[in-house]
């Protein structure tokens, strides 16, 4: 069952009131009524079970009877990405919600094919929130604001980068994570046509490891998907409560 975004609701709420776009989504979309059980995620670790108790031309109220309250996992996982032509980028965003990424960083690079508009952090942040709810994640990642690949390295500190890039030693991304077993990863993944010469040399002046995602040419949304499914299949073996 989908969950419903209720970002001002509290673990001591026992009722919540919901209106707006959500309370259409509910009541004209999943046409939930009366009496029907409903799941809702306040997007910072709280999911609850209620009852529709009355619904309303603008607003419903939902009885709360049940709560679980989740801790974002460490170590977590971010992604830097580039923005993609025919929005491919939304992919990333929508699967890897899903698969439980926290941080998506979208970044512009050399070789970028389309260009960052006005509104691309907030469509970003739309789809994120509605794969939150298709999957019933605890947690409403966090979309940052557009930053050059250089921006990214330079002024990264809570995460270790990471980066799909076929130069040096061909090692798997389990591979090099087994050398930050309690650091959480961002993993950067490049554009159509791949990172240019002066930026693979930065990322190798940086130090920045980089690692193979097999012997195949991937496309962006493919690579994003893929490496972070084998960090999360990595850490679960590790702690299957990995969340």
């Amino acid at each position: 069952m989908p969950c419903f975004y209720t970002p001002e609701m509290k673990i001591t709420d026992d009722i919540v009131l919901i209106s707006g776009n959500e309370q259409h989504h509910i009541c004209h979309v999943f046409r939930r009524k009366e009496g029907d059980k409903i799941i809702l995620s306040n997007g910072i670790g709280l999911l609850a079970e209620g009852i529709i108790n009355r619904v309303g031309k603008k607003e419903l109220i939902v009885s709360i009877n049940k709560r679980t309250v989740l801790q974002i996992s460490q170590p977590q996982i971010a992604i830097a990405f580039p923005f993609l032509k025919n929005k491919h980028d939304n992919m990333i965003i929508e699967k890897l919600t899903e698969l439980g990424v926290k941080d998506f960083f979208p970044i512009t690079t050399e070789r970028t094919v389309r260009k960052h508009s006005q509104n691309s952090i907030a469509k970003f942040q739309k789809v994120a929130i509605a794969a939150m709810k298709q999957c019933d994640n605890a947690f409403l990642p966090q979309i940052h604001e557009e930053r050059s690949l250089f921006e990214l390295i330079e002024k990264m500190e809570d995460f270790i980068p990471v980066a799909a890039l076929e130069i040096g030693k061909h090692r798997t991304i389990n591979e090099i994570v087994t050398n930050y077993e309690e650091k959480s990863i961002c993993i950067i993944i490049g554009p159509e046509g791949g990172f240019d010469k002066e930026e693979i040399e930065y990322l190798q002046n940086k130090q920045v490891a980089t690692f193979t995602l097999g012997n195949h040419i991937l496309r962006a949304e493919t690579a994003a998907i893929a490496s972070v499914a084998q960090l999360v299949g990595y850490y679960l073996q590790n702690n299957p409560e990995y969340y």
